[in-house]
């Protein structure tokens, strides 16, 4: 769908704030389909869009990107790991 843009993937943004106007932005995760995307892109810009943008509120951002699928998956008290740089950075 966004083959033919380029990072920051300004039309995914407004796709996912379109979904949200839809149906709540609880009720949407963040995935990726890496390791396919690795070709164009890496890892951490799968996501790193999404920290990024000034299109989402900082909470927009955490739902998206974690709180919804701890709720969903019911993960309690899940610790914070520290980030590793490696070579698909």
């Amino acid at each position: 769908m966004f083959n033919s843009e380029f990072y920051p993937f300004h039309g995914a943004v407004k796709a996912i704030k379109e979904a949200a106007d839809l149906v709540g932005m609880d009720k949407l995760m963040w995935g990726s389909d890496y390791p396919r995307t690795i070709t164009a892109i890496t890892y951490k810009m799968s996501y790193d869009f999404i920290l990024k943008t000034t299109e989402m509120t900082q909470e927009e951002k955490a739902l998206f990107l974690g709180k919804n699928a701890e709720r969903f998956y019911g993960f309690k008290n899940l610790i914070s790991l520290p980030y590793i740089k490696n070579m698909s950075e």
